[in-house]
């Protein structure tokens, strides 16, 4: 568990950190998706810091679910494993995004799913150091 949210911190914060720099340099709003909690009621409001703070725990949390089902036999199975998660991330853009109220533009959407391929290789390349 604790090598998860280890995993799971350092993954969402290089995540949060790169969506950050995407964001400046090509005038998008993909980390104000993928904190934002303003429409989950009572947590609007909340500093960025603290929404932050809640997207790493989420993050621990879908660590810990990716290395526990990671397939244990090398070769296609993993990788189609990895894609469907990154398929779930993409998919999740849609939705978040609207709920955020962020503008959405194919740029954006580039972004979110190669910072979020970036996340998926992190928790991959630690599961397979772990084994």
């Amino acid at each position: 568990m604790r090598f998860a949210l280890a995993t799971g911190g350092m993954a969402g914060l290089v995540l949060a950190a790169f969506l950050a720099l995407g964001d400046g340099l090509f005038q998008t709003s993909t980390l104000a998706v993928l904190i934002d909690v303003s429409y989950v009621p009572s947590l609007e409001g909340l500093p960025s810091v603290v929404e932050l703070l809640i997207h790493l725990l989420v993050s621990a949390i879908v660590a810990f679910f990716m290395m526990y089902f990671y397939p244990r036999i090398r070769g296609e199975r993993r990788v189609k494993y990895l894609l469907y998660w990154l398929l779930a991330f993409a998919a999740a853009y849609l939705p978040f995004s609207l709920l955020s109220g962020a503008a959405m533009s194919w740029a954006a959407f580039f972004l979110w799913l190669l910072g979020h391929l970036l996340y998926t290789l992190m928790i991959a390349v630690q599961v397979e150091r772990q084994r």
